[in-house]
Parts: C-alpha cells; structure tokens; sequence
C-alpha cells in the first residue's frame, strides 16, 4: 500500500471511516460506532484512515503543541471503539496536492477496494479540502460503493469537534472538556528532575515533561487531578505555569504534588488526569502566602474527591 506508511493489509469487506480524529471525542465515538454497526451487518472491516503525522505539520513545515492524544493513546481508543484496522497515510506534498477524484480512485478504491464510506459532518479531503461527502455521494453509484453521513454529535447547541475542545483546554475548563471529550483530559509524561523548591515547601512535586511534544498543555493556574502511576490513581495537585513566587521560569513547567505519597518517581511514566481547575496561578508577596494558598489547593484536592466519593456512594443505594 504505497500511500500508507508500511502498512499492507488485505480486506474482504471494507466500511471505511477517515480524519484526524484527535481526540476520539463524542463526535468522533458516535461515527464510529456507526462504522463499527455497518462493518458487523456486512460482516466486513471496520477501517479507519487517519494522518502519521497532522496534516498541518507538512502543509506549514512545522509542529504544533495543540495535539489532544498522540498516535499511541489515539490507537487505543480508536480500537476500544471497535476499529479492526487503523492505516495511517504518510501525508506529504505529494498528498497535500491530489485532487479528490485521485484521492478517491487511487488511495479508496485501488489501494482499499472499499466497499462503504462512512463521512462525518467535516470530512474532508484531496487538494484545499476540496473533497467531501456531496463528491463521494456523487460518485458511488459510478464506483459502486456506498456512501453514508454521520449528522455532527451536538451539546448545548454546539457541535462537539476537536478545535472547540482545545479551546476550553486552553481556557482550563476542564469540566467541559470532560463532557464534550467523553473522558477526563490527561497528559502523560515522564518524571524529571527539578529544582527541588516544592520540597523545601513542604510540599514536594514531581515535573512532568510529556512523552508528546506537540501535546497541548492546559492553561496556566491550578488543577485538582489525579496521577495514574503503575496502574494505581492517586489525588493530586497540579501547577502548570511559571511559578513567578519562587523561580519566575521562562519556560513552562507541569508539577504535581501527589496527596499521602512519599515515592521516588524520577525516570518513571505517569499520567497526569485534570478534573477541575482551582485557580489561576498567582505571584504572592511572600513564600509565606504561597505556602498558605498551596494548603488551600490541596484541602479544596481533598473535599473535591471526598465529595465525589459520596456522590458514586449515593448512586449506588
């Protein structure tokens, strides 16, 4: 398969679903589900197309930190959903400029044969996204495949989509993030050496730095969340920001300082999973008021799960 990086796969009966699919939000798992549906009454493969890297990347030369999931937590979720094969196209110039009668004959019908496409509201596709699901509508009885349309998924009069989940990321309601991603917003990262100065504290933090790159860290402030280490969650406090109190950093750091934990996790894999923002982060007069407001934030981290605790109790009398 020469447009896919070294992949080749061979199908009986392929129901096809493409995009970027960053995310894997509500109105990407609506689609689907739908695709996972169709694949099973033809009793077929449910496949999806999606980018090695974002198309952005090679269409502007250059990376991004605003991805939702990278390409390994993408995968899972993509085949928690039931997906059989997920075939990711090498995006190039080469690409970046086909049209979208090339695109449909020589990449889904010569390389796939599919069978069935299954578009979202924004499927788009070929030279400045010129193809889409009226152009595959269009086409299918000529090629004879069919060509089905997913409706967007909406929430509160708002279409449910990757670029609008970034931007409540950004703002850092995360609690919106969780009811349009269908999952609480996590970053997974590496434990790195610091400065040391949470200790000093009398709270030591751990420094994530994310395994992604180009993954998109919440807005600067305060974070109650939890830390997924070994299989385990633990409560804890995140600080994304610049620490202006006691280190003005010119860069921006994630630290988090574990609830009852006492550790060593330098070197290990976490995942850091947001819940709700506390506050913004704020440059205090003295180390004293930090200390002050740090076991503020950690008593709201402890009445926040306590409270939910209660709630899942209640739930289930």
């Amino acid at each position: 398969m020469s447009f896919f990086h070294k992949q080749n796969c061979h199908f009986s009966y392929p129901v096809v679903s493409m995009g970027t699919f960053d995310g894997v939000h509500l109105g990407h798992q609506k689609l689907l589900q739908y695709l996972r549906k169709r694949a099973d009454q033809m009793k077929g493969e449910a496949v999806v197309i999606t980018y090695y890297h974002h198309p952005l990347e090679t269409i502007h030369k250059k990376t991004f930190p605003y991805l939702l999931t990278g390409r390994e937590h993408k995968e899972r979720l993509l085949r928690s959903l039931g997906v059989d094969y997920i075939l990711y196209l090498d995006f190039n110039e080469e690409l970046a400029n086909m049209s979208p009668d090339d695109f449909l004959r020589n990449i889904l019908l010569n390389e796939i044969d599919m069978k069935e496409i299954i578009a979202g509201y924004d499927t788009h596709f070929g030279k400045n996204r010129q193809g889409n699901y009226a152009f595959l509508k269009q086409n299918s009885q000529q090629f004879s495949y069919r060509a089905d349309l997913v409706k967007p998924f909406m929430i509160d009069n708002r279409i449910v989509s990757s670029s609008l989940i970034r931007d409540f990321i950004r703002e850092g309601d995360m609690i919106t993030t969780s009811r349009f991603l269908g999952r609480s917003y996590s970053i997974s990262g590496k434990v790195v050496a610091g400065k040391k100065i949470g200790r000093n504290l009398g709270f030591p933090t751990i420094n994530v730095s994310p395994l992604e790159f180009n993954k998109l860290v919440p807005g600067i402030g305060v974070y109650i969340c939890e830390v997924l280490w070994r299989g385990k969650c633990y409560q804890g406090t995140t600080n994304i920001g610049y620490s202006p109190t006691i280190k003005q950093n010119a860069y921006k750091e994630i630290e988090t300082f574990i609830l009852d934990f006492s550790e060593n996790l330098y070197g290990e894999e976490v995942e850091i999973i947001f819940h709700k923002k506390l506050r913004d982060e704020i440059d205090f007069h003295s180390k004293a008021d930090l200390i002050t407001n740090i076991e503020k934030d950690v008593e709201q981290t402890r009445e926040y799960f306590h409270r939910n605790s209660l709630d899942k109790i209640s739930q289930h009398e």
